[in-house]
């Protein structure tokens, strides 16, 4: 599931007058960032607990498995949940989109026994649920041409890049930044605006970890600005993928 989640090195400091940066450049940033990914799950599956707590403080909780690996090139990530009952078997493919075009999303339904998938159009919508969208899935459409470095900041402690851009036509976002680990390439945090510029959402990071060779976030949040509701995502297990590239399609979808 993108945003993918988790996150010291010198700050860079802006050059004079111009206000540029040294160092690598906005799409450089974002091309490791995506490449890291924020639960960095290539070849892993991890069990999570997504726990969802709205306004009024009711809160839900689902359980997911979550796999993913490069077939062809191109990054495919899946989704299975498992608790509770009412959801348990819902699945979601995303596979990442070639040549400039968006990822594609499929969606299997054991009510239904069918696999749709899921409309650019659709993009803005909750995810089973919680303060996670398809978009955040499957990325906000930002292209990296349109990305903007800013000045470095610190978070917690450790440095971070500083990179914002428009969300693409299909997203539900005006703008997106975001804070990416100098370290790691993880992103620590992203604020959201809305089409009117205005706050929307916010993710962040609350606990790394250390897996092999890499680093994860077995804890983070995505918080609703606006509806005053938030989504707790953690990592229970992990282990390497026993899943083949079969797995990784809508046939194997609907198999379960």
């Amino acid at each position: 599931m993108r945003p993918d989640i988790v996150w010291v090195g010198a700050l860079a400091m802006a050059l004079a007058a111009g206000g540029s940066l040294a160092g690598e450049s906005a799409a450089e940033i974002s091309q490791k960032a995506r490449d890291r990914g924020a639960l960095n799950l290539l070849d892993l599956t991890a069990e999570l607990k997504l726990i969802t707590v709205a306004k009024d403080g009711k809160a839900k909780e689902q359980v997911v498995s979550s796999s993913s690996r490069k077939i062809g090139g191109r990054a495919h990530s899946l989704s299975r949940f498992l608790q509770p009952a009412g959801v348990a078997g819902v699945a979601v493919l995303t596979v990442e989109g070639s040549g400039g075009e968006g990822d594609e999303i499929s969606l299997y339904l054991p009510k239904l026994r069918r696999v749709r998938k899921v409309a650019k159009n659709e993009r803005g919508k909750a995810f089973m649920d919680t303060d996670f969208s398809y978009a955040d899935l499957a990325g906000t459409g930002t292209k990296d041409s349109e990305l903007e470095r800013l000045a470095d900041q610190k978070l917690d402690g450790r440095d971070a890049y500083v990179i914002s851009g428009p969300g693409g036509a299909d997203s539900p976002y005006g703008k997106v930044t975001v804070f990416v680990d100098r370290e790691t390439y993880v992103p620590l945090k992203v604020e959201y605006q809305d089409k009117e510029g205005k706050p929307f959402k916010a993710y962040r990071t609350v606990k790394l970890k250390r897996f092999k060779d890499r680093t994860l976030a077995v804890e983070s949040t995505m918080e609703n600005l606006q509806s005053g509701s938030k989504t707790t995502m953690q990592i229970l297990r992990l282990e390497e993928s026993k899943l083949g590239e079969e797995a990784f399609s809508e046939r194997a979808l609907e198999r379960g």
